[in-house]
């Protein structure tokens, strides 16, 4: 048996892989595996490896998810600062406090989703959402989405030119609108119902807590 294969057994036999051996004995890899590869003993030292691979990539993928987990609890842990202090910056402005209490009443509760949303039928709630969203949460206006709900006899064109010039969102920011079955023939929405709406958890952390805080200073009153 040639030295350098003897060396190579004994070092697949403690279990060692391809890599590691041929790094240590400057053997090809493809020559290793035409040496080990139809043995038995050799092929269970691969599943070994292969297992513990695993084990080393779950538990880095666990790591990776607690790190960052810690990172987006600091994250939302400065967002509630932020909204503390802006709250009390702004409490007396009343578009800060109109958006507020619009998003208590109609907007989309659920964190999880990362979701700011707000929809009505009335156009001057859109507007003052949007403005909302623009001053105070710094969102940027070209970036604001709209959609449409509307019922089969309400004209969709007509109705994107409607709710884009009402909302001042452009009509390709409007994703696409959904049209409810109904059997009536009398609808009293021309132009349906129109959401504003973005994704940022960030934002809706910091409105959340908004709402949280206006509640609290609406409980101190007599």
């Amino acid at each position: 048996m040639r030295d350098d294969k003897e060396k190579a057994t004994k070092l697949r036999q403690s279990g060692k892989s391809y890599a590691e051996i041929s790094k240590v004995l400057n053997v090809p890899k493809s020559t290793l595996s035409k040496w080990f590869s139809n043995e038995e003993w050799s092929l269970d030292v691969t599943k070994k490896l292969q297992g513990r691979a695993i084990e080393s990539s779950k538990k880095r993928i666990k790591s990776l998810n607690i790190t960052r987990q810690i990172k987006l609890e600091e994250l939302y842990l400065k967002a509630d600062e932020e909204a503390q202090k802006e709250f009390l910056k702004h409490k007396n402005n009343t578009l800060f406090i109109s958006g507020i209490m619009l998003y208590w009443g109609e907007g989309d509760k659920k964190f999880e989703n990362g979701r700011v949303k707000v929809s009505n039928t009335d156009p001057a709630i859109i507007k003052i959402f949007r403005n909302f969203l623009v001053k105070f949460c710094n969102y940027p206006l070209e970036n604001i989405k709209g959609w449409i709900l509307l019922y089969p006899d309400v004209n969709k064109e007509s109705a994107l030119d409607y709710w884009s010039r009402e909302s001042g969102i452009v009509r390709s920011n409007f994703i696409k609108s959904t049209v409810i079955k109904s059997n009536s023939k009398i609808h009293r929405l021309s132009y349906g119902t129109c959401a504003v709406h973005i994704t940022n958890k960030y934002i809706k952390k910091k409105i959340l807590r908004w709402i949280d805080l206006y509640k609290s200073e609406l409980v101190k009153l007599k």
